[in-house]
């Protein structure tokens, strides 16, 4: 829903993915939330193509837990986000990053994470929940980040009256994979970017940070689902962080872009400033959630519109004789 009169919210993100696939996703959600905690965006949609309920009811617990799980703020209007799934007919395969997780209990055997996505019909369907999320937004104003295959994207694209949409609302969409980005290439009508693969494959989230700065929390879902997608310590790949940091920071100096390819051009990483990135990748995924703060801009007034003079006060009534 858009506030007019209320001035332009920060930018609304779509944030399709495949969860479950790898932890490296669990992370890039971290970090958009991190983001959306600074209130330099707004997760608006978060939907799946991983045919799996436990990969939209991952999502829904991220999402719980950024909401309302440290903040107290689950509940408020638009943090508790549907989640979307595409639903096509082949359900995949559990993944321990994702079992391991929604299985968790605490000492008096309760689950330590919940969700609402115990049916198929407790989802989401993905096209119409993206369509209408950019629908909701203002001109220009959203920015759709895809860390998985682009099926659900295609299908956004394919809806009737979705071209016009998208050229309105979307800035542009940023893909962790390039095969994902070509396959958009011709068919989604706002500009793309794809992260080259040398990019999520030279900068690597340590495990030691894992241990370390999410350690704030007993229980944290994205931590817990690292240490569940391989024997510990080792380090992930970070092209779908990528993904989301460039996107919610383009103009950064560590990025350089290739010439396009239809609409698409690749994001490449200036070697020099991978410390700094990776300092923002750990920064920004561990950080603690934060109480909702206003989201909008206070109206700006416009000074040389004089205000209306005051009436003058009535004057006092004289006392009646008597």
């Amino acid at each position: 829903m858009q506030f007019f009169g209320q001035g332009k919210p920060s930018v609304g993100v779509v944030f399709d993915c495949d969860m479950g696939s790898r932890v490296e996703t669990a992370l890039a959600l971290s970090l958009l939330y991190g983001f959306d905690g600074k209130n330099e965006c707004r997760v608006v949609c978060v939907s799946s193509t991983r045919s799996n309920l436990s990969s939209a009811a991952f999502c829904e617990v991220v999402g719980r837990f950024y909401a309302g799980a440290v903040s107290a703020a689950f509940g408020s209007f638009s943090r508790t986000l549907p989640v979307g799934l595409l639903a096509d007919g082949a359900m995949k395969d559990e993944t321990p990053m994702l079992a391991k997780v929604l299985e968790r209990k605490d000492a008096e055997g309760k689950p330590v994470y919940t969700h609402g996505m115990h049916r198929l019909v407790d989802t989401a369907e993905s096209p119409a929940l993206v369509r209408n999320a950019l629908t909701a937004q203002f001109e220009q104003n959203a920015i759709v980040v895809l860390c998985g295959p682009p099926a659900n994207l295609l299908r956004v694209a394919a809806l009737p009256g979705s071209q016009e949409l998208i050229k309105e609302k979307v800035r542009y969409l940023v893909a962790s994979d390039p095969k994902a980005a070509m396959a958009l290439n011709g068919k989604w009508p706002s500009p793309i970017y794809s992260i080259s693969p040398s990019t999520g494959n030279s900068v690597l989230f340590p495990a030691e940070a894992i241990e370390k700065e999410f350690a704030w929390s007993p229980a944290h879902p994205v931590a817990d689902a690292y240490k569940a997608a391989k024997p510990m310590p080792y380090d992930a790949e970070t092209s779908d962080m990528a993904a989301v940091l460039y996107a919610m920071r383009p103009a950064d100096k560590a990025w350089t872009l290739s010439e396009p390819q239809g609409s698409v051009r690749q994001v490449m990483l200036n070697p020099d400033l991978k410390a700094d990135v990776l300092k923002s990748y750990i920064e920004l995924a561990s950080a603690k959630p934060v109480p909702r703060q206003p989201r909008f801009r206070r109206p700006v007034v416009d000074p040389t519109k004089a205000a209306p003079p005051a009436k003058p006060a009535a004057a006092p009534s004289k006392p009646e004789l008597r």
